[in-house]
């Protein structure tokens, strides 16, 4: 099912299910380049916490943002927590990695081969 038709329980199950999930409400979900979080709107909720409502208000809290600059919501978990960030998609891994290093990220996500890539 297409990100942009599920509703917000379908995002829920999905990002705890599978691991994690990128969507955005304008833009089609990135096949490509690599991922890199905007330092400052990381949320960290405890997996048996997190559901539809808390991802409405992250959403709702950072929607203009989103729409606005041409950015993502990532969500992945790790260690019994859901992380809720936003992301920017680019193509280049070199410039990636600088804008990861330029974020205080610890990583980006390569988005073609499903690999977390340490920084």
């Amino acid at each position: 099912m297409p990100v942009d038709t599920m509703t917000l329980a379908e995002q829920c199950r999905a990002i705890v299910n599978d691991g994690g999930l990128t969507f955005s409400p304008t833009l089609p979900a990135p096949v490509d380049g690599f991922m890199v979080s905007i330092a400052g709107s990381e949320r960290t909720i405890p997996v048996e916490s997190f559901g539809p409502e808390v991802l409405a208000h992250y959403v709702a809290d950072y929607a203009s943002r989103v729409t606005d600059q041409g950015l993502f919501f990532g969500a992945w978990v790790d260690c019994g927590l859901v992380y809720l960030d936003l992301s920017m998609n680019v193509t280049d891994r070199a410039e990636a990695e600088a804008m990861g290093r330029l974020e205080s990220q610890l990583a980006i996500f390569d988005v073609v081969n499903g690999e977390v890539i340490s920084l």
